[in-house]
This record gives structure tokens, C-alpha cells and sequence, in this order.
């Protein structure tokens, strides 16, 4: 029996998603593999210690020497192939598909739907039903062009030539027909945290999802397309290698957004077909079988 150990150094939805990930995909292989969710320093010895986070040693300050002596095997995380920060891992797992890596020990985990919540339950009425992400930004530089995604969205909005039914994640939860954004002046994020069953029933229902910044593990695009929805973003929102995932519509800056255009091209494309394209790219089987070849390499 392999003894594993998930353990977080950071809260957030991100990571309470991918710690319930692995603990799925390994429950397939009970007779290989026993596992333990922790949070902090390690206690005791395990074969593999996995960090849930992005690059927790480096980004967090982590003391290695209070994590190496209680594995036989360390496994980290990020998002792209060819990160170069030095780090004390065996393993590392990326998440950007990308047809070059900088070390061997670098390994593709592709993302994943879990599709329990996710499927197409859209309104039977002519209104076109609008998602809008939170308000957020990665950094200061980022602050200008992100306010400037966020206000042109609802402009649109305001100014659209056809019936529109608005859901919009704010520190309130999802708000319904808001019409215009709640801006910050700190990076954190200030949506309110809504448990997945509860926020995938406004994705259900969604025709066009709006991003309002740019996100590098973020799968809103890929969990709406799944519910047979359209994305609509700026090209610099999603990275490229990634928007083969999900059903989009590509915009730029100065663009206008119009409505019935967009609601009479998406007659011409069903949910089913959204949906499966995605789960063709981004089912759980696809992740699980990735990570359980990997974890035996390893050992």
C-alpha cells in the first residue's frame, strides 16, 4: 500500500477543488493507494507527500526541511511547462498543455469537469441568460486593463438591443440583473465563496459567460461549456492552449458586443455538442488515469 499525503498551505476554492480531485481519482485505486488530507507541516512519514497549490515552496516560504524528511517522494504543482523556479520536488505536475517542458520530471495533468452538477437546464423564454465573472486582477499592471474588460461588459449590457437575464458573482453572492460592477482596490479576491452545487445551478442555466480578467487555473469557461454554454472573452482572459477546451467567442477591446447577433449565431450550435467537445478535452477519467500512471512511475 502507497501512503499518500495531501496537504494544503493555503485556503481557497481553487485548492479545496483539486484536493477533492485527487482524493476521487485515488479512491478508484483503494487496494494501491491510502491517503491523508492535512493541512500544514507534516507529522508523521508518507511515500508521497503532494503539495496542493501553486508552487506552495517557493510562492508560500515553505521551511523544506520540515516537509523532505517525511516523504520518500515529493510531488509539486503549477501552471505552465516550463517554469523555472528551482524547487526540491521529484515530481512536478503542469497544468497548460504545452508540446515542450523544461525538465523530465515535468508532467502534464490535464484538467478536468466533474460533471455531478453540470449539465444544460436553460430557460424555455427569449431572454438570453448572461454570466459575469467577479471583479479580480494578478497583479497592479493588470488592475487598468481589467477594470476596462469589466466596464465595456456592462455597458453592453446596459445598452443591449434584446432581453437580457444578468447573473453576476459579487461579495454578495450571484446577483441577479445587476448592471453595474463591483470594482476593488485590492487583487484578493472579493466574490463571495459559493459551495460548486450551489453556483453550478447558474451555470446550468447560462447561454454566454463573460470573463472580466485573466486567469491561468481558472475552469469557469470549461464547467459552463459543459452546461452547454458559450464563452465570449478577450484573448488574453484564457491562455491560448486552452481555448480548444470550451466553446468560445473571441472579442477585442474596441468590439462591439452585439447581442442579437450573438443569440442568433448560437441557434446554429447545440448544448450537446458544447457540451461533449468539452467533455472530450476535460473529462475526470482523463486525470485520473494521467495521475495514477504517474504516482506508479514514480514509486
Amino acid at each position: 500500500m502507497i501512503t499518500i499525503c495531501l496537504t494544503q498551505f493555503t485556503k481557497g476554492p481553487w485548492v479545496k477543488v483539486m484536493t477533492e480531485a485527487f482524493c476521487k481519482a485515488l479512491s478508484f485505486y483503494k487496494d494501491k493507494f491510502l491517503v491523508d488530507v492535512i493541512e500544514g507541516y507534516p507529522k508523521k512519514k508518507y511515500d508521497i507527500i503532494i503539495l496542493v497549490g501553486i508552487r506552495s515552496i517557493v510562492k508560500r516560504g515553505l521551511d523544506p526541511n520540515k516537509i523532505l524528511p517525511y516523504c520518500n517522494k515529493l510531488i509539486d504543482m503549477g501552471d505552465s511547462s516550463m517554469d523555472q523556479r528551482k524547487n526540491y520536488e521529484d515530481l512536478y505536475f503542469y497544468f497548460l498543455p504545452s508540446k515542450t517542458k523544461l525538465h523530465d520530471h515535468y508532467v502534464y495533468l490535464p484538467k478536468f469537469v466533474i460533471t455531478d452538477n453540470l449539465y444544460p437546464e436553460k430557460y424555455d423564454d427569449d431572454k438570453l441568460t448572461i454570466y459575469v465573472d467577479h471583479f479580480k486582477y494578478q497583479n497592479t499592471d493588470e488592475r487598468d486593463i481589467s477594470i476596462k474588460a469589466i466596464n465595456k461588459i456592462f455597458y453592453s449590457i446596459k445598452n443591449s438591443n434584446i432581453p437580457l437575464r444578468i447573473f453576476y458573482h459579487t461579495s454578495k453572492g450571484v446577483e441577479i440583473n445587476r448592471l453595474t460592477p463591483e470594482i476593488t482596490k485590492t487583487k484578493s479576491q472579493i466574490a463571495q465563496y459559493l459551495p460548486f452545487n450551489e453556483i453550478a445551478q447558474y451555470y446550468r442555466k447560462t447561454d454566454i459567460f463573460f470573463p472580466t480578467h485573466r486567469e491561468t487555473q481558472g475552469m469557469v469557461a470549461q464547467e459552463i461549456a459543459a452546461c452547454g454554454g458559450i464563452t465570449m472573452l478577450q484573448e488574453w482572459m484564457y491562455p491560448k492552449n486552452t481555448l480548444g477546451q470550451f466553446a468560445h467567442i473571441l472579442y477585442k477591446e474596441n468590439d462591439e458586443i452585439d447581442f442579437f447577433s450573438i443569440k442568433q449565431n448560437i441557434k446554429n450550435i447545440t448544448h450537446e455538442t458544447i457540451r461533449n467537445n468539452t467533455m472530450k478535452k476535460c473529462g475526470f477519467d482523463n486525470f485520473k488515469t494521467t495521475l495514477h500512471q504517474a504516482l506508479i512511475k514514480l514509486i
